[in-house]
């Protein structure tokens, strides 16, 4: 059962003084599966309603009875003035780790309510004597200032240096993008693009399984076998008595540029690990050859053991850790680009879903303009006799829409 509760909020707090902060809440895992959380985290000033900030959550896997805190991508600075109430809420996306059925589930969290004292207009209550009400600033003294500094053209705002002054009232903001925060299209009640979200069982090796295309090469094979449980619907993929000959399911290069945010996952059984490759994940190879551009998780044809590869323009880098892989067994993959594709974490689970492997890398990750990728599985055998090489089970495909809700 999938369930995830907010405990509360590292940022922001009831009251507080700041001139920006990360919202942050805390997400506790109470049900019975580990999921991966992706949400969306809006601000609303109390006054009016309004929506004056919104951000995606950093995406990210939680465990079963775990509890960590989940930051938004981009932090927040308050408008002036700075003095007022606000609410904060959260919408949490939850996917079971691995797949199961309901496959994922939704929770809006929230309102939770803090106001801001603004900064630079007083001390901080700890620094108040006990005479100080509520540990209130200091009473500003106005009876020495001049009666064209009291008429409402002229209002006090920060002046850089922790102290005050008074200024001309700024000129109303007449282009909704010039908000702080905010593009000419960000309205909270619409949303004009989704999060792309595709996935397949292995039902009929037969039939294309879109967005992939399933096709042989080197007269290689792929078959419906019987499913077991947990497993409805396998296709067993092999190769033929050519060398290097093999099945894939995959999403044609050019169609994806890693922007980060991109998950890719995969229930599947090894049958042959002596001279068997298999790439699962983000790349641009058709066949048993290293790709040029890519970030997957890689079966080593000569001991059967799987590592995480980046891969940029030919120039590559694999994980300092490895998985023994054994034959008949499942297993469950994911391979997940970070918020802002500057790392690519690589997962191995067993089919309890107990983690058994998990690295990542850093370097040589392909978003530059010109590297782009395709999605899927590819499974081939250097030698001349025909053996069955992998079931395949499930495939899928997460691309975020990294930009707020629209």
């Amino acid at each position: 059962m999938i369930i995830v509760q907010v405990t509360g909020y590292t940022s922001p707090v009831a009251e507080q003084e700041f001139a920006s902060l990360t919202p942050t809440p805390i997400l506790h895992n109470i049900g019975t599966v580990a999921v991966d959380i992706t949400g969306i985290v809006n601000i609303y000033r109390t006054s009016t309603g309004a929506v004056i900030y919104t951000s995606q959550l950093r995406p990210g896997p939680l465990a079963v009875g775990e509890a960590l805190e989940y930051e938004a991508l981009t932090p927040w600075s308050p408008p002036a003035p700075l003095d007022d109430e606000y609410f904060i809420t959260c919408q949490i996306t939850a996917v079971s780790i691995p797949p199961a059925e309901p496959e994922s589930k939704v929770f809006w969290l929230g309102p939770y309510s803090f106001d801001i004292k603004p900064v630079g207009m007083g001390p901080a209550p700890a620094a108040h004597g006990s005479t100080h009400e509520d540990g209130g600033s200091d009473e500003l003294e106005v009876t020495d200032l001049a009666t064209s500094e009291l008429d409402d053209t002229l209002v006090l705002q920060p002046d850089g240096a922790g102290g005050v002054e008074w200024n001309a009232i700024p000129a109303g903001v007449t282009d909704h993008g010039a908000l702080t925060g905010l593009a000419d299209d960000d309205h909270p009640q619409y949303r004009l693009r989704h999060e792309i979200l595709k996935q397949c069982e292995m039902l009929y090796a037969s039939v294309t399984a879109h967005p992939w295309r399933n096709a042989p090469f080197a007269s290689g094979t792929a078959v419906e076998i019987a499913g077991t449980p947990s497993h409805p619907g396998v296709c067993r993929l092999s190769s033929s008595v050519s060398a290097n000959s093999g099945y894939r399911f995959f999403i044609l290069t050019p169609a994806i540029l890693l922007a980060g945010g991109e998950i890719s996952r995969s229930w599947h059984r090894p049958q042959t690990l002596a001279g068997t490759t298999r790439h699962h994940g983000f790349h641009n190879t058709l066949l048993a050859a290293d790709p040029v551009n890519g970030a997957w998780i890689w079966q080593d044809p000569a001991t059967g053991i799987i590592y995480g590869r980046t891969r940029s323009n030919s120039v590559g880098s694999t994980t300092g850790t490895g998985y023994q892989l054994v034959t008949n067994t499942w297993y469950f993959e994911k391979v997940v680009v970070n918020a802002d594709a500057t790392r690519v974490d690589f997962y191995l689970y067993d089919d309890a879903g107990a983690l058994l492997w998990t690295d990542n890398l850093t370097t040589n990750i392909p978003t530059a303009a010109g590297r782009e990728l395709g999605h899927g599985v590819i499974a081939s055998n250097s030698g001349t006799t025909a053996v069955a090489l992998d079931d395949l089970d499930y495939l899928s495909l997460l691309i975020p829409d990294r930009r707020p809700d629209l």
